[in-house]
């Protein structure tokens, strides 16, 4: 129980990381010059992959993302505690 408090951060990791990406590709894209082409709207739908690929809005696209990534960190902490269990069982077989 002890190691699954000091995990916590992988709740939160996977969807700061996704809101990290999105935020550095808006930067990008709206430090083009002189304006936002075709081209470069391509670069962020990419940039903003998976929530791109949903939605057609920027904003809703990011909000996906971070979705998804909220998704991802519960995955990985249900596995780790999966794992931890799997491995109490391994060591004392009685219980």
């Amino acid at each position: 129980m002890q190691q699954t408090r000091n995990r916590w951060w992988l709740i939160l990791l996977p969807p700061l990381m996704f809101l990290l990406k999105d935020i550095i590709a808006t930067i990008a894209v709206l430090s083009t010059e002189p304006g936002i082409t075709a081209k470069a709207k391509l670069y962020y739908v990419i940039a903003l992959i998976p929530g791109g690929f949903v939605v057609d809005n920027a904003s809703s696209a990011i909000f996906v993302n971070v979705i998804v990534g909220a998704f991802i960190s519960l995955i990985l902490y249900i596995l780790l505690i999966q794992r931890k269990r799997f491995a109490g069982r391994l060591r004392h077989p009685s219980k």
